[in-house]
């Protein structure tokens, strides 16, 4: 039975992280300095803008399947992942646990002869399934699998997969509209975010596996932003409707700002998760973009 409450409390956590706005992120910032051009690269996890808690933490953690650099070609380039076993504490005392942070900080540094236009960041987690059943003498398991996986089921109770997506960008010269990545859930910024001042519109496109996501009266589809110097302080942002597939804001505040949209559908065998058929009944998705607001 506690493995059981354990499984489920750790279920419970990893579904409703989305509905209290537990992210995956990239965290991109740009220098000049010295005549040089680059890129200080990191991952964030949690709530907080740009570091809120190790990805591998014992409170919570998420295993970073890919982490890529495309080139405005869309040639890709693998970038330093974190590890994803959970870490243990280096040293504790009667106050303090202390633990090695490995955020997946890197630099990537541009050439005189580097390609001009938008680099795309983009981090997508490994996907993780949960299957709460009665097995077959009448017990209630939860397994972190799919549920065709699981050899004992006599009734489904649930079986869910869930999956994180992140995007931010490095632009070397112009912007130009970037490509779609192919994540399951995308942002697309349809607003050149190279060069965004305090009051600008924002305006993105939202796909769900390539078609575009809109409220329907099924489902109220919605983007939020916010920033460490709008909302995120006092635990609100900002809020616009999905309408087919696209969404707008404008920007309230110098910083480091975030997009962010979450969305649950149900596997069906003539629907856009038909390869899931089998393995999970629903499936939910998260996605995050971030850029900086001069």
């Amino acid at each position: 039975m506690k493995r059981f409450v354990l499984f489920a409390t750790g279920l419970f956590l990893a579904l409703t992280s989305m509905a209290s706005a537990h992210s995956v992120w990239i965290n991109s910032f740009e220098s000049h300095a010295h005549g040089s051009h680059h890129s200080m690269v990191s991952l964030g996890w949690g709530h907080a803008l740009p570091m809120d808690d190790i990805l591998n933490s014992p409170n919570g953690r998420i295993a970073i399947g890919e982490f890529t650099l495309y080139d405005p070609a869309m040639n890709k380039t693998d970038l330093i992942k974190p590890p994803c076993k959970v870490e243990q504490a280096t040293a504790s005392t009667s106050d303090i646990d202390l633990y090695a942070a490995d955020l997946a900080t890197q630099k990537i540094a541009l050439k005189p002869q580097s390609s001009a236009g938008v680099y795309q960041l983009s981090a997508v987690s490994v996907p993780s399934f949960y299957t709460q059943y009665v097995d077959k003498k009448g017990r209630q398991r939860m397994a972190l699998k799919p549920k065709n996986e699981v050899d004992d089921i006599d009734k489904v109770l649930m079986a869910v997969k869930f999956q994180a997506f992140a995007k931010s960008y490095l632009t070397n010269g112009a912007w130009t509209d970037p490509q779609p990545l192919g994540h399951g859930l995308e942002i697309i910024p349809r607003t050149d975010l190279s060069n965004l001042h305090v009051g600008d519109l924002v305006e993105v496109d939202v796909l769900f596996y390539g078609q575009p996501l809109t409220a329907t009266a099924k489902s109220i589809e919605y983007i939020t932003a916010h920033s460490r110097s709008f909302g995120q302080s006092d635990g609100f942002a900002l809020f616009s409707y999905l309408m087919n597939g696209r969404a707008q804001f404008r920007v309230q505040s110098a910083g480091q700002w975030m997009i962010s949209v979450n969305h649950k559908d149900d596997v069906t065998a003539g629907g856009p998760l038909k390869d899931l058929v089998g393995k999970a009944d629903q499936v939910y998705h998260g996605a995050s973009l971030t850029f900086n607001v001069n």
